[in-house]
């Protein structure tokens, strides 16, 4: 393998298995698939301006090889997209790029397979295409990919997002993903294997019968969606009126920065009093393959004439004054909804961002209270979209 360059990074490129002498150019028919790259650092993929930013450089002459493919990726495919739907999406203002489904009721419903129990479509919406994403293979090795990543039209049902015993965190459950109740359900529980049961809804166990025989995924697609590491690290300030209403603090830009740093749900908790007892290490990734929505997706998901002054807004305030930002956003509904992000807290070590039923994120809710849920996965990159309308009576397909 022969690389090329100067400096710090070094560059191999290839379609398929064959080595390339240079970069392809936009127009040849080949798709950028992969970057692998040595000591750490990882690339950025920027499909409109058709360059790779090679980001976490901690030495010179780092190599990194571009994996391109004459396959067109489902990633490309939403790319395409907008070229005829450039109001309903953009790109994100992140080190990413994201390019995102913005406003009210954007065009992004897509059928992915599955049917409920009266053979009608269960749809999902594209969040959009999310660039740098660590995809784990077999045997955990990790390589960088843009998926499309894609939440449920509709909510699953209202649970909890972790539970417990009184004497740990007084029955409310705990803040860290990795072990959390709704993980679990989520990736080898009831909803993944499309079964009936008991769901928990309440501190201390409490639970309440649910069915996911109709609704749980199919074997084909679980086939669809690739495992990948998901971000659970949270904000480094415990939570206070004061951090929470300030703009500077607690925009969206701010919270999707605080979902990619090393501060967990615990690290602020004082032990004091019964809401710190639990013993559960914290960590800020996870590999798996169903979450949930971060607070920043629900946020960069606003659009109109109101996005720029939404972005700049603490979304704890979104709810006040004017602008209604969630009233701009296709990710509101008008209920309470789980994300996946802990919150930091000076005497418990259970609460968890939500969306709040009139719009405004909060970082005070119980683990244990039952909130909607709506599963979220990346699709595989090999997943080819079929473009369709994007509506609900005639969604984006996948290509059987």
């Amino acid at each position: 393998m022969q690389y090329e360059g100067s400096g710090d990074v070094f560059f191999a490129f290839y379609n398929g298995d064959v080595q390339l002498t240079e970069m392809p150019k936009k127009d040849s028919g080949l798709y950028f698939e992969k970057a692998d790259c040595s000591k750490g650092a990882s690339v950025i993929w920027n499909s409109s301006l058709w360059a790779p930013t090679v980001v976490n450089i901690k030495e010179t002459k780092t190599k990194c090889t571009l994996y391109f493919s004459e396959n067109v990726s489902s990633s490309s495919n939403v790319e395409d997209l907008m070229k005829s739907n450039y109001s309903e999406m953009a790109y994100d203002d992140t080190s990413e790029q994201n390019l995102r489904y913005i406003g009210s009721s954007p065009h992004n419903y897509i059928d992915i397979g599955d049917r409920d129990s009266s053979n009608k479509p269960i749809l999902w919406r594209i969040i959009g295409v999310m660039n740098n994403m660590t995809v784990v293979d077999e045997g955990n090795k990790t390589h960088q990919e843009s998926l499309i990543k894609i939440i449920r039209a509709d909510s699953i049902g209202s649970y909890s997002w972790d539970t417990s015993e009184y004497s740990v965190n007084v029955g409310k459950g705990v803040n860290e993903w990795s072990k959390a109740y709704l993980m679990t359900l989520l990736n080898e529980g009831a909803y993944w294997n499309k079964q009936k049961s008991y769901c928990y809804a309440g501190a201390q166990f409490y639970s309440t019968p649910c069915d996911f025989s109709s609704t749980g995924l199919t074997e084909s697609v679980k086939e669809k969606i690739a495992k990948v590491r998901w971000n659970t690290g949270t904000i480094g300030e415990a939570y206070s009126e004061a951090v929470y209403n300030s703009d500077e603090n607690f925009n969206v830009k701010v919270l999707y920065t605080a979902e990619r740093s090393n501060h967990n749900g615990k690290e602020q908790c004082s032990g004091s009093g019964n809401g710190c007892t639990d013993k559960v290490n914290r960590t800020t990734t996870w590999d798996g393959y169903i979450g949930l929505m971060y607070p920043s997706d629900y946020g960069y998901a606003v659009g109109g004439s109101v996005r720029s002054e939404c972005l700049a807004k603490s979304m704890y305030n979104w709810y006040r004054g004017n602008p209604k930002c969630g009233e701009y956003d296709w990710l509101f509904t008008g209920k309470d909804q789980w994300t996946i992000t802990p919150v930091p807290h000076s005497t418990y070590a259970f609460n968890v961002f939500a969306v709040r039923d009139s719009g405004y994120e909060y970082g005070g809710s119980d683990a244990s209270t039952a909130y909607s849920i709506r599963p979220v996965a990346y699709l595989r990159r090999d997943v080819e979209i079929v473009i369709d309308e994007g509506t609900i009576d005639n969604p984006h397909t996948l290509k059987s």
